[in-house]
C-alpha cells in the first residue's frame, strides 16, 4: 500500500478519490469516538457511584487501554487477516455495542469486562483510522491531514467529554449510555464509504528505527498519561460538577485547536520542532490543576486549557514525526507503535494517579504529575536518541 504523501506526482482522479476518502474517514471517526469521549469520565463516575475506591476507579480507564494495547499489539497479524474498512466497522460495532450494558450493574468487575470489549474496538478504530489517513493525505499535505483527522477525533470531547458528566447528572446514566452506543453503531454504518481494499501494513522496527522514534513517544506518552489521568479524577476530585465540565470543555476546545495548529505548523517549519513546548504545557496545566482545586474556578479552565492545548498539538506533531520518520510504505507501524503509546500512557496516567491520590491527595497527586512530565521531558532532551531531523515538509 503506497504512501500517497511521499508520493508529489498523484493524478488528479487519485487526489479526488483521496479527499473523499478523507471526508468519510473524518465523519466516521466523529461519531466512533463520540461513543469514547462521553464514557471517558462517565464510566469512572459510574463506578464511584457503585462506591469504588479511588485506585479502583482509575483502574476501570486502565483496564480499557490495556485491552485496547492488547489488540494494536496483534496488529502485525490483523493487518494481514482484515482490511482497515472492516476493521474500523467492527471497532465501531466492539465499542459502541456493549455500551448499554454498563447499566446492568455499578460493581467493579462487570464494568471492567464490558471496557475490555470496548477496549479492543477502540483500538481497531484508531490504528487503522491512523494508517488510512497516511495514505489518503495529499502531497506534502501530511501534517495537516492528519490535523483534520485528529481534529475528528478531538471534536467530540467538545460536547461528550465534558457534556457527559454533566448529562449523567442531569438525566441519568441511562441517555448516556444509550446516546453513546447510538452514535458508536452509526458509524459503523457509515463505514461502508470507505474503501474496501485498502490494507495495512507493519514491519519490524529496528533499533535504528526506534533511536529515531523514541522522543516523540515517550513525549507523547506522558502527555496522554495525563490527559487519562485528568479525565479520569477531574470528575470526583472535588469541585462542582458545572465547574469540572467547563474545565473539560476547555480542554476538550484546546485540543482540537492545539491538533490543527500543529498540522499547519508542522507542515511549514518539520513535524517535532515544538515538541518540547507541547509538552511543557501540559505540565503546567496539570500544576495549575492542582492549584486550583481549592482555589477559583478560572485557574481550573486555565490549566485545563494548557492541558488539553498541549496534549492535541502533541498528538499531531508526534503521529506525523513518526511517520516521517520510519519512512514511506509503514504508516501501518507508525500508527501501531504511537496508538500503543496513547492507549498505554491514558491506561498508565489514570491508574498510576489513582494510586498517588491515595497518599498525597488530589492536589498533591496533580503536582506530582507536573513534576513528573518536566523530569520526563528534561531527561528525553539529555539521553533519549533523538535521531535525524525531520524532513523538510514537500512544498
Amino acid at each position: 500500500m503506497s504512501n500517497r504523501w511521499d508520493q508529489p506526482e498523484e493524478s488528479a482522479a487519485a487526489g479526488e478519490n483521496g479527499t473523499s476518502t478523507l471526508v468519510s474517514l473524518l465523519a466516521v471517526t466523529f461519531l466512533a469516538l463520540l461513543n469514547y469521549a462521553a464514557l471517558l469520565p462517565v464510566v469512572p463516575l459510574w463506578a464511584a457511584s457503585g462506591g469504588a475506591a479511588s485506585a479502583t476507579v482509575g483502574a476501570t480507564t486502565g483496564v480499557m487501554m490495556a485491552a485496547t494495547v492488547a489488540a494494536q499489539l496483534a496488529m502485525p497479524w490483523l493487518f494481514t487477516v482484515i482490511g482497515l474498512r472492516t476493521m474500523i466497522a467492527c471497532g465501531a460495532v466492539l465499542l459502541g455495542g456493549p455500551t448499554p450494558l454498563y447499566l446492568l450493574s455499578a460493581e467493579v468487575l462487570p464494568i471492567m469486562a464490558i471496557s475490555v470489549v470496548r477496549g479492543v474496538g477502540f483500538a481497531f478504530i484508531v490504528v487503522a483510522g491512523a494508517t488510512l489517513v497516511a495514505d489518503v493525505a495529499p502531497p506534502g499535505k501530511l501534517a495537516r491531514a492528519v490535523g483534520y483527522y485528529g481534529a475528528a477525533a478531538a471534536l467530540p470531547n467538545i460536547g461528550a467529554l465534558a457534556g457527559g458528566v454533566w448529562a449523567a447528572q442531569l438525566w441519568g446514566f441511562e441517555v448516556v449510555f444509550t446516546g453513546a452506543a447510538v452514535a458508536s453503531l452509526l458509524a459503523a454504518i457509515l463505514a461502508v464509504r470507505l474503501p474496501a481494499h485498502s490494507r495495512g501494513t507493519f514491519v519490524l522496527p529496528a533499533l535504528e528505527d526506534l533511536g529515531r522514534i523514541a522522543a516523540p513517544i515517550v513525549l507523547f506518552l506522558v502527555t496522554a498519561g495525563a490527559f487519562g489521568a485528568a479525565t479520569t479524577f477531574l470528575p470526583v476530585s472535588g469541585p462542582d460538577a458545572g465547574h469540572v465540565s467547563l474545565a473539560l470543555l476547555a480542554a476538550s476546545v484546546a485540543m482540537v485547536l492545539g491538533r490543527l495548529a500543529a498540522g499547519t505548523i508542522g507542515d511549514r517549519i518539520g513535524a517535532g520542532r515544538l515538541l518540547t513546548s507541547w509538552v511543557l504545557s501540559v505540565a503546567t496545566g496539570s500544576a495549575l490543576i492542582a492549584w486550583a482545586l481549592d482555589g477559583p474556578v478560572w485557574l481550573l479552565i486555565l490549566g485545563a486549557a494548557l492541558l488539553g492545548g498541549g496534549f492535541g498539538a502533541c498528538q499531531n506533531d508526534s503521529l506525523v514525526a513518526t511517520i516521517q520518520r520510519l519512512g514511506a510504505g509503514r504508516s501501518g507501524t507508525a500508527s501501531t507503535i504511537w496508538n500503543i503509546g496513547f492507549d498505554g500512557g491514558v491506561g498508565l496516567g489514570a491508574v498510576v494517579l489513582g494510586w498517588v491520590i491515595a497518599g498525597l491527595g488530589y492536589a498533591g497527586a496533580f503536582f506530582a504529575l507536573a513534576i513528573g512530565i518536566a523530569t520526563v521531558t528534561v531527561l528525553s532532551m539529555l539521553i533519549v536518541p533523538r535521531g535525524p531531523q525531520p524532513e523538510s515538509p514537500r512544498r
